[in-house]
Parts: structure tokens; C-alpha cells; sequence
């Protein structure tokens, strides 16, 4: 039996000897080249090679295929062409690089040569790709070319290289008249020159395209002057190519750009694999812009497009550039109903598994995943929706830019274009590498980390603050609950996972003591009603200082209204605790939790039905209280335990109903409640129940974090002016660049002129790291990263090459291992159904390894329902086995990781679309 590679003829036989694989098996038998065609296959060996070892290696190319004396290959097909002869001979081992560019022409180079020397390029450069046609791929390039004029207010030299439909040149015809000069002659006049830099053909084409230029700041260059000519030229861009110089179309591309003043290049290519358009997509320096709509064959093609590029540069000894992939013409439909992530999902899986290379390196516990240059964003995305005024596209230039504005092509693209830009297509100039923030004194700088550490030390737990407790953040949440409450005291639920800032906010609401004052803090509105804040159920189990500040605001409000000494906090919670381990009613709930409302009040403490007498007391004095319900999850140890289901589903759905429904609205209540708490409570229609408190939810998107992390280096003294209200309407690549003070751009040194560094964007990294791989992050994890970084001291070449950002990437790195065990401390303490599993984890550690197979499930004996508890806190993640467990948690449980790298990076890119 024949296996998947077996060759039917001579070509197949050349495809297989190119793979990457088939290659490094032949440089360890020591074979240099193979040249293979009709007549045969010749192996060029180093020195003389063993039959035997040679024999065998062959037979594991070509399974079941070999045959001896003499040596030949069985093919398939009519004689003479059913045997392929084999030959071998020692060769010179002198290679000479020669990129194939994709072509199997028959010479396959086995040893390794160098390539050569990459020589910076003036401006950079672009390929808009597609591989068929129709995609809206010249659309893309116009667009991708207007945005990028006017990010850098510079020109930008637009390419037509697309000979079966050079719509640019049509555009620039209708709108110029005959064009001066013309790629083609551009390649014409550089294959006749002697000057292998092709000064003088730089210079006159540079000089004859001052007069191409366009509205919008592009430059157009035609395919070819005579447009109606349509015979091809014997001269081709490939035609230019050579061992020492195998790019250089582009090349000079960019120098005439470069004399030109222009930002860059942006090359229209013609659709499918013909030869300028593979030339461009293997250049290691050009950046690839790759069009495809959703139809099948489109994204398979171009799969398969992305595939064959990087096996391509792999084997050339280099690493593809970050692709921007423009998915067009996306119906609204699709969009509305989610069908558009369905079908990219295989296509983004077959994608990272093209552009991510494979690292199976087992990784130790004290390892981090992300820590090396492994790519956590391999390609950027933009979707533009389907776009009747695209239909038919203008004649002229003019016209058609306009077209691309109105239609909402332009506004549907520019942030992607914009971001990709910025990260990827930008050269950082001299001035722009050094004056991101001005260096300060090193001893200034080392106070400022300190102060840094310590505010967000003292933000870690908010139920350890002492003294006032300082206004949060104001994100989306919690200016959507002040503003929709401001004619009526509110009632809601306020949803978060363990970490959110529950506890804070709801501290700092009971410090703030009145609605109307929290209003006028959160969102500066004036006149909202007032009323007292209560707090009845709080998180005090460990902390002194809230259950003081929980006392007194309780002692405060029964003086002002005149009532009895209140219940104090510690009472209520042994009273509700002991309520549990009765079989109670949800209804008998309600009356309960209405009961220790007017007892923290001073409302007849301990008398049964006080509640409904409390709330009879507050309409006839016109008086009104808002219930603050937080830390429920403090009142038991397991959600499985007898009475706590109908005691939480009380408290978040039937206490919220009743208070509704009371006349002029007496009693409020907010109850801040912990994701596997609501999970409890509502185990039908959950997602209705979460809809209706959807504004309320503790939820931290990526721009909330990096947001945080503004907030707090400005709020600690530690930079000044890094944070502002308006910093939460900022882009989110404006985010990022700001946060360049506190941390740099990237995970590394700085990129220098003419240079990228091939590093994680620090941005992107810090989420990375944080994300539970559900699209969820935990703004208390963030705080102890940066307060671990902080703390850390840092060496005197730290001090030489990061001294423009407060926080150097080894400290960053080095924070995640500590900020990791504390998370696996805290979340355990705080979950106390999780300590058992947990124990087990340790019990195993540093032997098992990620992602956990169903053999590490049983080795840890787990059962059904612990392994559910790990999916509903965001332990593991998956459906099955295999599963993968976040790095925050990895980390703290000492597991190690091996296999597939790029799989995290699925789920991470996954995550962010949630």
C-alpha cells in the first residue's frame, strides 16, 4: 500500500523531495542536492554514502515504492515513464542561494545555504493578495493606500501590477490621461541597465512620477502606458531576480518610493499564484494584504495560499511577516447572526497553524508560554460588510475615492488599517525611536515604581483598605448603573467574576453613604434621588476594617432615623449562615432577607417580619434605603449544599421582584454577585436573566484593563498624566501607545531605525497572560502584575536600555510566576470547594503537563463533577479532553506544557471574538 505522498510521476516525486521534512532527513544522511525530471533522480552526496542507509531513506520518502538492482523508482503510468532511474554522485557542496520562489523546477538544494544579507529598504511595502478573483481586492489596496497618506501625511506610491485587470490603471487614465511612465517600462529599463542598483532607473522613474500624483496623496503607478495593448512582455519581474538579489522589483520599488518622500508601497497584484505575485508573498520584508470573501472555495484557497507561502520562507530561513487578511463582502445577515465567526473558525485554525510555527518543547511550570517571540496575534483581521454601492465602481480616480468614503468602505476599515499600520508597516525614524517619554533621573524613576507598587498593593484585596476608600475606576458598568437609577433608587444585579472590583465598588458606595452622592461622583449628574446606603450582607470574613466600615454605616443610618441599635454585620452573617442549614422556601427567603434589611437598619433587630413593618415605616416617613448585597458567596462553603439554592435565587430574583412592585419604591437593593453564585441561583433561562442585567455586569474588556493600567500609574504618582477621563473613548492602538511610559511597546528593546524588533507587543502580552481564554479578565490580576513588576529592582544594562518606560520586560515576566500563585492562594480560599481539587494538583506537581489528556484526568482522579467546578470558575477550558488551563493558573499549579503552542493562540484569538 502507497502512502499519501505516493508519486505517480516525476513531479510528484520533486514535490516530495522539497518538503521541509524530506529535506532535513537528507541533510543527516548527507545528501546535498537532488535533481529530478523525465530522465531520472540524481542524488549529489557530500562523500560516499552507505547503500543501506540511502536505501532506507528512500523507502521512507517513498513507502513501498523502491526498487533495487539497479535503484529505481516504481511510478504510475504508461512505459517508459512507470520507472523513475536513480543515481548517485559526490557533488561540490558549494550552494549559492536560490529562492524557487514555489516553482518545482526539478533542483532541489538539501544543504543549508545562507541567504543573502537583508538590506534595510527606504520605505516598506505591501502586496494586496488574493488568490481568486472578485474579491475586493483593488478596493482594499486604494483604501489600505488613502489611510496609510493620511497616518503618516506623507504620499503613498500605489502599484498596479495586475495585467488582466489593471483597474488602477484605468482610474489613473480617466482622472491623468496617459501615464509617463509605467511598471512595465520600470522593469524594461532596470533589466538593460549595467548598474546592478539600477541607480539611473530610480532616478528617472522617481522624476516622472512627480506628475502621477493623485487627490487623497497617493502616487499611481499603471501597469503600462498603452492600456489597450494587450500582448504581455517578454520582460518580467522575475527577470530580475538573482542569487544575491532575489527581491529586487521590490527593491526598487522602494527606493523610487523613497525618492518620491513617500510613507510607502502598496502593490496591486493579480489574483492567483502567477509570478510577481509569489515573488512578493515570499520577500521576507514585504508585508502581505490577503482579500477573500466568505465563500467556501475563497477562504480554502486562500488557506492554502498562507500555507504554501510559509512553508516556502521556512525553508528559504525565514519567518513570514504579520499578514493583514481583509475578509469582503460579509452580508449583514451573517453578521446579525453570527455565521461569519462560524465559518472563519476553521480558516483562523488552519491559518495559525500555516503562519504559528510548532514548538513541542516540553515547557516547564516556571516557564511562560508567552514569554518567547512566539506570535499571540500571527495575523490581523478586518470584516467589511457587503456594500451595495460597490456594486459598480466608479471610472475615475476622483469619483472613485469618494465611492470608497460614502459607501462606508473606508470607515468599515480604517481601524484595522490604522492599527496594522502603526504595528507593522511603520519605520521608526531616529526622532520617533527616542522621544516616546523623556528619561528621568534614575533615582526619580525607582521612587515612582515604588509608589506604583504600593497603591496597587493597597488595591489588591479592597476588603483589607483602611481609612477612605478611594473612588474605582469608572467603567462602563458602573456609570451605566448611576445613570439609568437617578428619578428612582435602583434595583439590580451587579454580575462579576472573583476579582472584578465587587467588593470595591460596594465599599465605595457604602462609604459614599447617599445614592445622590454616588450619582454626582460616578457620572457628575446632579439631583438624583437620595437615599441611605445599607449594607446588609458583606465580605468580612477576613478583614476587620470593613466589618468596621459595614458597623458604622449601619450605626449612622438607624441614629439618623431614630431607630434601635442595629444587628451588627458579624450577627447577620452567623444568623443567615445557621438559616441555611434549614430546608426554607424561596419565598420563606424573601421574608428573611427583607427581615435582616430592617435589622441592619435598627429596625426591630431579630424580630420575625420586620421586613414588611420596615418597609410600611419607610413610605409613611418618605424616607428611602438602598440594600447593598455583597459577598453572598462568604455565607457557604459549597453552592451544593442544602438550602443555598433557594437562598441566593431570594436574594437576585424574587427579593428584586418584590421590591419592584412596592409603592413609590421605599427599598433599592444592588446585590454584587459572583459569576458561579448567579450560576447557582438561575439554572433556567440564564442567559435571560443575564441579558436583563447585562449594563450592570462586572465585565473588563481589553480597553478597560489597559485603561486600569493607566489609571493606576497616574492615581499612584508614578506617571503623570498617563490617565484622563476622556482615555476610555481613546482608540485602542491609542491606548497602547500611551501606555508606552509605563511599559514599553514591546516585550523587548525598543525597535530601532530602519529595524523592527521581532518581539510581543507588551499590550497584547499583559492580556494574553491574563485571560482565562472565555474572553474574561480579572482587573485584580492586573494590579498584582504591576505591583509585583514594580517591586522588582532591575540591573544597570536594564537601566541603559529601558530607561524610557517605567517597567522593564524581565520584570513583567518574572510577575506573572508570583502573581500566579497568589491567584491559585486566593482562589482557593475563596472557593472552598475547589481546596479538595486543588490538593490534587499539588499532590501531581510538576509531572503533568498541558493541555490535560483524559490519562491526566484520571492520574489526578477527578471526577465528573470536579472537572465541572474547574470548566465554571475558568480553570480548564474545553468541551473534552484535551484541555488547556489558562497560564495564570498553570503557572500557580506547577504544570508543565507540551505539545501544540499554537493551539493556545486559537484559543486566545477565540477568546478576544467572544
Amino acid at each position: 500500500m502507497t502512502n499519501t505522498y505516493a508519486p505517480m510521476t516525476w513531479l510528484d516525486v520533486a514535490r516530495r523531495l522539497a518538503k521541509l521534512e524530506a529535506r532535513a532527513s537528507a541533510r543527516l544522511c548527507g545528501l546535498v542536492r537532488a535533481r529530478v525530471g523525465w530522465f531520472g533522480l540524481l542524488l549529489e552526496t557530500q562523500a560516499k554514502v552507505d547503500q543501506h542507509i540511502l536505501a532506507q531513506w528512500l523507502e521512507d520518502q517513498f513507502p513501498g515504492r523502491l526498487r533495487s538492482d539497479p535503484l529505481r523508482l516504481a511510478l504510475e503510468g504508461p512505459d517508459p515513464t512507470a520507472e523513475l532511474p536513480i543515481d548517485v554522485s559526490v557533488a561540490d557542496t558549494n550552494t549559492v542561494y536560490r529562492p524557487t520562489f514555489g516553482v518545482v523546477d526539478g533542483a532541489i538544494e538539501f544543504a543549508l545555504s545562507e541567504p543573502p544579507a537583508r538590506r534595510p529598504r527606504p520605505v516598506p511595502i505591501v502586496a494586496a493578495l488574493s488568490v481568486k478573483g472578485g474579491t475586493g481586492r483593488t478596493a482594499s489596496a486604494v483604501g489600505l493606500a488613502i489611510k496609510w497618506s493620511e497616518q503618516s501625511s506623507k504620499p503613498i506610491l500605489l502599484v498596479d501590477a495586475d495585467l488582466e485587470a489593471p483597474g488602477i490603471s484605468y482610474l489613473f487614465r480617466a482622472e491623468a490621461g496617459d501615464a509617463k511612465i509605467a511598471l512595465e517600462d520600470l522593469i524594461a529599463l532596470a533589466h538593460s541597465e549595467d548598474d546592478p542598483e539600477s541607480s539611473g532607473t530610480i532616478e528617472y522613474a522617481a522624476e516622472r512620477l512627480r506628475d502621477h500624483l493623485l487627490r487623497r496623496n497617493v502616487i499611481v503607478l499603471p501597469i503600462r502606458r498603452d492600456l489597450d495593448e494587450l500582448a504581455s512582455s517578454s520582460i518580467r519581474p522575475e527577470h530580475l531576480s538573482t542569487s544575491d538579489r532575489p527581491y529586487a522589483l521590490a527593491d526598487m520599488l522602494s527606493k523610487v518610493a523613497g525618492k518620491l518622500g513617500c510613507a510607502g508601497v502598496v502593490v496591486d497584484v493579480r489574483a492567483g499564484l502567477v509570478p510577481i505575485g509569489v515573488n512578493m508573498a515570499m520577500d521576507p520584508d514585504v508585508s502581505p494584504m490577503i482579500v477573500t470573501t466568505l465563500s467556501d472555495q475563497a477562504l480554502k484557497a486562500t488557506s492554502a495560499f498562507v500555507r504554501f507561502v510559509s512553508r516556502e520562507l521556512r525553508i528559504a530561513g525565514s519567518e513570514p511577516k504579520r499578514p493583514l487578511i481583509v475578509v469582503n463582502r460579509v452580508p449583514n445577515l451573517f453578521k446579525q447572526a453570527g455565521m461569519d465567526l462560524k465559518l472563519l473558525e476553521p480558516f483562523a485554525a488552519d491559518l495559525l497553524s500555516s503562519l504559528v510555527p510548532e514548538q513541542g518543547a516540553e515547557l516547564s511550570a516556571s516557564e511562560g508560554i508567552f514569554d518567547e517571540t512566539l506570535g499571540l496575534e500571527p495575523y490581523a483581521q478586518v470584516q467589511i460588510p457587503e456594500l451595495p454601492e460597490m456594486q459598480v465602481s466608479s471610472a475615475d480616480w476622483s469619483n472613485y475615492v469618494e465611492q470608497l468614503a460614502s459607501s462606508g468602505f473606508l470607515f468599515g476599515a480604517s481601524a484595522s488599517f490604522n492599527q496594522w499600520i502603526e504595528g507593522d508597516l511603520s519605520q521608526p525614524s531616529l526622532n520617533e525611536a527616542t522621544s516616546y517619554v523623556v528619561t528621568k533621573p534614575a533615582a526619580e524613576i525607582s521612587d515612582r515604581r515604588e509608589r506604583l507598587a504600593k497603591f496597587a498593593d493597597s488595591l489588591i484585596s479592597a476588603e483589607n483598605i483602611k481609612g477612605v476608600v478611594s473612588k474605582p475606576l469608572v467603567t462602563t458598568p458602573l456609570a451605566a448603573l448611576a445613570q439609568r437609577f437617578q428619578s428612582e433608587v435602583p434595583i439590580a444585579v451587579s454580575e462579576g467574576a472573583k476579582g472584578t472590583g465587587k467588593t470595591l465598588a460596594a465599599r465605595y458606595f457604602i462609604d459614599q453613604g447617599d445614592w445622590e452622592k454616588i450619582v454626582s461622583e460616578l457620572v457628575d449628574r446632579k439631583g438624583a434621588t437620595s437615599a441611605f446606603i445599607l449594607p446588609v450582607c458583606a465580605s468580612i470574613q477576613s478583614s476587620g476594617g470593613y466589618q468596621d466600615q459595614v458597623d458604622n454605616a449601619r450605626q449612622y443610618i438607624s441614629k439618623t432615623m431614630g431607630l434601635a441599635a442595629p444587628q451588627t454585620s458579624s450577627a447577620t452573617t452567623s444568623w443567615l449562615k445557621e438559616q441555611l442549614t434549614a430546608a426554607r422556601s424561596e419565598r420563606e427567603w424573601v421574608d428573611i432577607w427583607l427581615d435582616v434589611t430592617a435589622w441592619s437598619a435598627g429596625f426591630e433587630p431579630s424580630q420575625s417580619g420586620a421586613g414588611e413593618r420596615f418597609l410600611q415605616m419607610l413610605r409613611d416617613s418618605g424616607r428611602t434605603v438602598v440594600a447593598v448585597l455583597e459577598g453572598l458567596e462568604e455565607l457557604y462553603t459549597s453552592p451544593d449544599e442544602p438550602g443555598v439554592r433557594s437562598a441566593m435565587r431570594a436574594a437576585l430574583v424574587s427579593l428584586p421582584q418584590r421590591l419592584r412592585s412596592e409603592l413609590r419604591r421605599p427599598l433599592g437593593a444592588i446585590a454584587f454577585a459572583r459569576r458561579d453564585t448567579v450560576e447557582t441561583a438561575i439554572t433556567q433561562n440564564l442567559d435571560q436573566y443575564r441579558r436583563e442585567y447585562s449594563p450592570f455586569a462586572l465585565t473588563w474588556s481589553d480597553g478597560d484593563v489597559l485603561e486600569l493600567a493607566a489609571w493606576l500609574a497616574t492615581q499612584a504618582g508614578a506617571l503623570d498624566n498617563l490617565w484622563s477621563p476622556d482615555f476610555s473613548s481613546l482608540p485602542l492602538e491609542e491606548k497602547e501607545r500611551k501606555l508606552e511610559t509605563l511599559w514599553g511597546r514591546k516585550l523587548g528593546p525598543d525597535d530601532e531605525p530602519g529595524r523592527r524588533i521581532r518581539e510581543a507587543y507588551t499590550a497584547t502580552w499583559i492580556i494574553a497572560v491574563l485571560s482565562d481564554l472565555q474572553g474574561r479578565l480579572v482587573p485584580r490580576d492586573l494590579i498584582r502584575l504591576l505591583a509585583n513588576a514594580a517591586k522588582s529592582g532591575i540591573s544597570q544594562e536594564e537601566k541603559i536600555t529601558y530607561g524610557k518606560r517605567l517597567l522593564v520586560p524581565r520584570a513583567l515576566k518574572a510577575a506573572v510566576a508570583t502573581a500566579s500563585e497568589k491567584k491559585v492562594t486566593e482562589t482557593e480560599e475563596e472557593i472552598k470547594e475547589l481546596r479538595p481539587i486543588f490538593i490534587k494538583f499539588r499532590e501531581h506537581a510538576e509531572t503533568l503537563a498541558v493541555p490535560l489528556e483524559q490519562a491526566a484526568i484520571e492520574q489526578l482522579g477527578l471526577n465528573a463533577l470536579e472537572l465541572e467546578t474547574l470548566k465554571r470558575h475558568g480553570i480548564v477550558f474545553g468541551e473534552a479532553a484535551p484541555y488547556e488551563v489558562p497560564e495564570l493558573f498553570r503557572r500557580g499549579l506547577r504544570l508543565k506544557h507540551a505539545g501544540a503552542r499554537r493551539s493556545v493562540v486559537n484559543l486566545y484569538r477565540r477568546a478576544r471574538q467572544l
